[in-house]
């Protein structure tokens, strides 16, 4: 008895969660800038980022600016993880990529419930 009220806790919990929606698209045409990305509290800003040319390598800075540790955790298209950086509070930090084909690759928060929670986001290579 008790595992199916768990089971059913769990289906209604599960439709009650909030549903990862992409923001408006953010557009990066080929410059020499970073592309800045704004951990927030269960929130990327932007989470929705469109490279228009492939031109490596990329320059990517992460900003933290909620009061808990976040993660930027990169995958490409067949869910291979290509990049983990943890970031503490308030805690800035700037890398490279050196090279990414074309295609639709997801980022997100790896710490406990917050990709769940809607920390994810979309970056698309042409």
């Amino acid at each position: 008895m008790k595992t199916i009220v768990l089971i059913m806790a769990t289906v209604i919990l599960w439709n009650c969660a909030p549903r990862v929606t992409l923001g408006p698209v953010h557009l990066i045409y080929p410059e020499i800038r970073p592309i800045e990305i704004e951990l927030k509290s269960f929130s990327f800003l932007p989470n929705h980022i469109a490279l228009l040319e492939n031109r490596s390598p990329y320059i990517f800075r992460l900003t933290n600016t909620a009061n808990t540790w976040h993660n930027f955790t990169l995958i490409d298209p067949q869910k291979k993880v290509l990049l983990k950086k943890d970031l503490k509070s308030r805690e800035s930090v700037a890398f490279d990529i050196e090279s990414l084909d074309s295609g639709n690759y997801t980022f997100y928060c790896n710490r406990c419930l917050h990709r769940f929670l809607g920390m994810e986001g979309m970056l698309m290579v042409d």
